[in-house]
């Protein structure tokens, strides 16, 4: 029985040497162009092409996070969301916290307020916080978008596991303060604002005020009532002259 098995396995590998012979054999009677055409033919990609726009994946994401915040969003909420399967998204975003990231990427670069460009064109430091407010305004009560500025709420509540992530979105908000803390100094030093201002109470003041009209949009705060917490809010500019305190 044995014997007969091996005399098989003889015959069979008998057979793939002549095809491969055979194979070589047509390979060098092949013209020069033939063969260029086999070398240059386009490889065929692994696995089955995306079949959904990156982009507007991306948005809704943004949008799902935005309204619910990072930890009551699930899997299954973003794979609804987006009409894709678990898979698709892994492939294409990474793991939650990644999709996440991206997200807020997205929501910086398209959806916050344009600080930099309007510190930039504002020709004095108050005319640059109060526009800074009033575009803030804008943002954060816009139609068939969550209310409330992103950064603010989408990790207000979170477990153990997740205050990295938290942290994270707090630098940001760090970010925009320091912003706003340069552009006062800008003001001293552009001679519209006196040394006599205390500028750390004022961007702590300010900074208070924008995340505090982020909880009243998501209150129902409509726009009208938020830039009337703004006209208040300047008005209180001058209180920050440590000079007129005294």
């Amino acid at each position: 029985m044995i014997v007969i098995k091996i005399k098989y396995l003889n015959k069979f590998a008998l057979s793939i040497n002549l095809i491969v012979i055979v194979m070589k054999i047509n390979v060098v009677n092949m013209s020069d162009m033939e063969k260029a055409d086999i070398v240059s033919a386009p490889k065929r990609g692994r696995g089955r092409p995306k079949c959904f726009d990156e982009q507007e994946a991306l948005q809704k994401a943004m949008l799902l996070f935005w309204e619910y915040g990072y930890e009551a969003t699930s899997i299954s909420d973003l794979t609804q969301a987006l009409n894709i399967t678990a898979p698709s998204l892994y492939s294409s975003f990474g793991d939650k916290e990644q999709l996440f990231q991206r997200c807020l990427t997205h929501y910086l670069e398209h959806e916050a307020c344009p600080i930099i460009s309007i510190f930039q064109q504002a020709k004095t430091a108050k005319v640059a916080i109060e526009l800074y407010l009033y575009e803030n305004v804008k943002k954060l009560v816009q139609a068939n978008k969550p209310k409330g500025c992103m950064l603010v709420v989408a990790t207000m509540n979170c477990s153990e596991q997740n205050h990295p992530i938290q942290d994270d979105l707090l630098q940001k908000r760090q970010v925009v303060k320091q912003k706003i803390k340069a552009r006062l100094e800008q003001g001293v030093v552009q001679g519209d604002l006196t040394a006599d201002f205390c500028l750390d109470q004022m961007t702590d003041f300010y900074s208070t005020v924008i995340q505090g009209m982020t909880m009243q949009a998501r209150d129902g705060l409509d726009v009208q009532q938020l830039n009337q917490v703004v006209k208040h809010a300047m008005r209180s500019w001058a209180l920050f002259n440590t000079d007129k305190q005294s």
